[in-house]
């Protein structure tokens, strides 16, 4: 670390310098080693595909578990919502539930 807060990432054998708010450091660090991971299993996938090829692979790898994630979660608050407002009525004695 050169810097206040700059970390040297290693990723694809290239470093790069990323400035991390304070607190961060160790959840981008991970981020790093999770891409890495996920680059070096591609690379062996797809061992002709280039540098480019391999990151854009690995991001959108990355990224679908990540929409199916935040729609379970959108699922999940709206079940919330719904049950919450049923619990309301039921309270109020509305009775329609």
């Amino acid at each position: 670390m050169s810097e206040s807060g700059v970390r040297v990432l290693k990723i694809l054998g290239i470093g790069y310098p990323v400035r991390a708010p304070a607190g961060e450091e160790a959840i981008l660090e991970q981020a790093a080693a999770r891409l890495q991971e996920q680059l070096d299993q591609n690379q062996q996938r797809f061992p002709r595909a280039g540098s480019h090829e391999l990151l854009v692979l690995t991001a959108l790898n990355l990224c679908v578990p990540l929409l199916r994630q935040e729609a379970e979660q959108s699922e999940a608050e709206e079940r919330l919502a719904a049950l919450a407002q049923r619990i309301a009525r039921q309270l109020q004695g509305d009775g329609t539930a």
